[in-house]
């Protein structure tokens, strides 16, 4: 029976299975299970310590992966260069488009440098933490268009050490091809960062996740030109660098179109960058509990009449969460507005504004005629829940 059907057609049939088939499948006979792997192109891991060469022997039976996760399970894995190492030295290694990193020590400049050859075909990377932190190895990886660095805890080291002071400044290089970028734990004090804004000129979305600084010290000049181009900008608890990348987006993002602020940014840094950049902006999602209120509603439904667009081209979603400060004249003048008019997506999140003000909903979604989703998750009652349900151009979210 085993031999009923020939390898490629079983390797068709594995391809339709979904993943939670796979250990019956492996069960079946040994020529099955070689198969198998040989269909798996995505593979995750949870690993325990002192496991490089267990994972060695792993991989070696999958060399077709295209997509790999290794994690560590509870106990920290000390020894990351030998896991990156086992990693570049397998069969897919070639093969991998997409790699996942994720144990809970640092990986070395120098384990990188000697990998990355090896997986020159990524296209998108994701490491706990590069000690000393170094970003040179990424001119190595030519392919490489997402790359996230979660600056962990249990491997920061002491401010100002990287491998790329000696040469950050003076080395010539090209731009890398990066397009998405996402970087947390970075502090005012870490050096390196510059090297790595300078070559950034390709962003399309960056996200910056409990950061206190951008590298390389307050005065550094490099951040910004890496802002020219970016489509979407995230800023997840930075406080302290916030309103310095506001006032950088409003000068330099000129093609932005989604920003995402929680809490972080002052009342007047927001105030400036929706002056200048609102009128672009698709998205708008703001979680400022005490940093904004009724003016900046009244800035965001300006900026359409002056720099004359319709409402076609204006704002399209708009997400509030936690934003005590902000009144119903405030949603009500929004509303009135061109911007306010094309909006098809209102978030208004454990914002009591709903509650304090019977009415509300109902006008906004009488004046709004594009509205088509209203999230009001985490606000317990609601006047105009029953009667806002009737309306099918604002289903409750």
């Amino acid at each position: 029976m085993d031999t009923a059907l020939c390898d490629d057609l079983l390797l068709e049939v594995f391809g339709l299975l979904p993943p939670s088939a796979a250990p019956a499948v492996s069960l079946v006979s040994r020529r099955w299970l070689a198969l198998l792997r040989a269909a798996t192109s995505s593979l995750a891991l949870r690993l325990p310590a002192s496991s490089a060469e267990t994972l060695a022997v792993l991989l070696s039976h999958y060399p077709f992966l295209s997509a790999l996760t290794v994690a560590s399970a509870g106990t920290p894995v000390r020894d990351a260069d030998a896991v990156l190492l086992a990693v570049a030295s397998a069969p897919a290694a070639s093969r991998l488009s997409t790699l996942r990193l994720l144990p809970d020590w640092a990986v070395s400049p120098a384990a990188l440098l000697a990998a990355c050859p090896a997986l020159s075909g990524l296209t998108s990377l994701h490491l706990t933490a590069v000690r000393p932190l170094s970003f040179h190895w990424l001119k190595l990886l030519p392919r490489l268009k997402s790359f996230a660095l979660v600056n962990s805890a249990a491997s920061v080291d002491s401010p100002g050490s990287s491998s790329d002071d000696a040469s950050g400044e003076a080395e010539a290089g090209g731009a890398l091809p990066l397009e998405r970028l996402s970087l947390c734990g970075i502090r005012s004090g870490d050096r390196g960062l510059g090297w790595l804004w300078r070559r950034c000129g390709s962003l399309k979305w960056l996200q910056l996740r409990a950061c206190d600084g951008t590298g390389d010290g307050p005065a550094s000049l490099a951040f910004a030109g890496c802002l020219a181009g970016l489509l979407a900008l995230e800023l997840r608890a930075c406080r302290a660098v916030a309103d310095r990348v506001l006032l950088l987006a409003a000068d330099h993002c000129r093609t932005l179109t989604s920003l995402l602020v929680y809490d972080g940014g002052s009342s007047e840094a927001l105030h400036r960058f929706i002056q200048q950049r609102a009128a672009g902006l698709h998205t708008l999602d703001l979680r400022l509990p005490l940093d904004l209120h009724n003016d900046h509603l009244l800035a965001i439904g300006a900026g359409s009449v002056q720099h004359g667009q319709d409402a076609t081209h204006g704002l399209a979603a708009l997400r509030l969460q936690s934003c005590v400060l902000i009144t119903g004249d405030g949603l009500r003048s929004l509303a009135r507005t061109a911007t306010g008019a094309g909006i098809e997506e209102l978030a208004l999140v454990s914002c009591d504004v709903v509650e304090r003000e019977p009415g509300l909903l109902t006008f906004l979604s009488q004046s709004m005629p594009r509205l088509r989703r209203l999230n009001l998750s985490y606000n317990e009652t609601l006047n105009d829940k029953v009667m806002l349900n009737s309306l099918p151009s604002a289903p409750l979210g």
